[in-house]
């Protein structure tokens, strides 16, 4: 993912991000909006990762393990 595409993803992921940082201090937050804030926690983290390899030029091998 080029850092343009990966910027915008990102931003666009900021909306569920701050609802549930102002909402769980209210008291408001429900369990399905923090589960939703959960998976884009994961996809975000997903990404970056993968953009961070890439950026440092490292290759991930899936599965490993002791075969």
């Amino acid at each position: 993912m080029r850092p343009g595409e990966l910027a915008m993803w990102v931003a666009s992921e900021q909306w569920v991000m701050e609802q549930v940082a102002y909402d769980i201090p209210r008291g408001v937050a429900t369990g399905r909006q923090c589960r939703a804030a959960a998976v884009s926690f994961e996809r975000i983290a997903e990404r970056l990762r993968a953009y961070a390899d890439e950026v440092e030029g490292v290759t991930v091998v899936e599965g490993g393990g002791d075969g």
